[in-house]
């Protein structure tokens, strides 16, 4: 191949994607940084950096833009990389990807992805209102007003979620033969009513929770009212998960996933070769984060606690130190987010 390879995947590929011009041209200027950069930086030609090359060039990066955005030129890079491996006559090994390597070493944050389609608040309640089944409707406004992962949601045991609510908690109280303890019962939870305790992965009970930090989060009253709704009539089989599928398993990222193409499809699907990706799971917790970042212009601390981004670790990691870290934000948090939560009229 005479042309240059970047300039033959810009034509070739990028040009035929079906991505707004503005997005693209993202795509294109990354490409030229990282050429740029490599010339200056490298004696190794671009497509076949080290993993040194791809670490010092994401610290230079971060010199000058934040980490989100210094990600996703790293992303568009790597796509042309990834691309080379799929085609035998570059040689590009299948199992060593520098920029993942990179990438997870240097540990930066992912931004979030600004591909979905533009909803609107109007068009999240219609949504939202379609929902009959009780169970699926609260799982799907859990994710929205809280903006826990997939894994996170499904962790979630009972003695991590406080109701007020007396005949909930009257029923799930840990007696009577029941395999959990009392609803609420967390001692996280001690100081706080109507909330959900959020750990990050503990290797067990709690593995493939992504956060950071350990986070408490209240709970608006239409969050409450869909919980209560749900647990009346939840299966009673002893089990722990507030959480489980129409039969009454556990509910897991594939259950969750479903849950989402059944209600969200196909009005918010989408090809890959399409402008926006299609609406999942994890497009909650873009909502989430867009809507107190900017709708309700949250302060930014704020808004990585209620994520459970690193923002505490200076607190410590034990029992009381995690309890210290929680106090310090929740109680400037809760109101704001109370006052401010996007309401869904249900």
């Amino acid at each position: 191949m005479g042309e240059p390879i970047f300039d033959y995947y810009e034509r070739e590929i990028l040009g035929n994607r079906r991505l707004k011009e503005t997005t693209k041209d993202h795509y294109r200027r990354a490409y030229r940084d990282w050429q740029e950069w490599m010339s200056v930086n490298s004696t190794r030609h671009p497509t076949l950096p080290s993993v040194k090359n791809v670490k010092d060039w994401i610290q230079y990066l971060c010199r000058s833009m934040n980490e989100g955005v210094a990600l996703d030129k790293v992303n568009y890079v790597k796509k042309v990389y990834e691309w080379l491996q799929g085609k035998p006559a570059f040689k590009h090994p299948t199992h060593y990807n520098p920029f993942i390597i990179a990438k997870n070493e240097y540990e930066l944050r992912e931004s979030e992805p600004d591909d979905y389609p533009k909803l609107v608040l109007e068009d999240i309640i219609e949504q939202v209102k379609s929902i009959k089944h009780i169970g699926e409707r609260a799982a799907t406004v859990f994710q929205l007003k809280t903006g826990v992962r997939s894994t996170e949601l499904s962790n979630i045991r009972l003695e991590e979620l406080h109701l007020s609510n007396a005949d909930v908690r009257a029923h799930f109280d840990g007696r009577d033969g029941q395999r959990h303890e009392a609803m609420g019962s967390h001692d996280q939870l001690e100081d706080y009513a109507n909330a959900v305790y959020i750990p990050p992965d503990d290797g067990a009970e709690h593995a493939g929770n992504k956060r950071k930090m350990p986070t408490v989060i209240p709970l608006d009253g239409e969050t409450q009212r869909v919980l209560v709704d749900w647990l009346l009539i939840r299966p009673d089989n002893g089990d722990p998960h507030v959480f489980f599928t129409q039969k009454g398993k556990p509910l897991g990222r594939n259950s969750l996933r479903h849950v989402w193409t059944k209600h969200w499809h196909p009005q918010y699907q989408y090809g890959v070769e399409d402008e926006f990706r299609s609406i999942s799971p994890h497009y909650a917790r873009h909502w989430f984060t867009t809507w107190f970042r900017v709708t309700a212009n949250m302060p930014e601390l704020w808004v990585q606690y209620l994520r459970g981004d690193r923002t505490g670790h200076e607190h410590g990691s034990g029992r009381a130190a995690i309890h210290r870290y929680i106090h310090t934000y929740y109680e400037d948090v809760e109101d704001a987010y109370v006052e401010s939560v996007f309401k869904l009229g249900i």
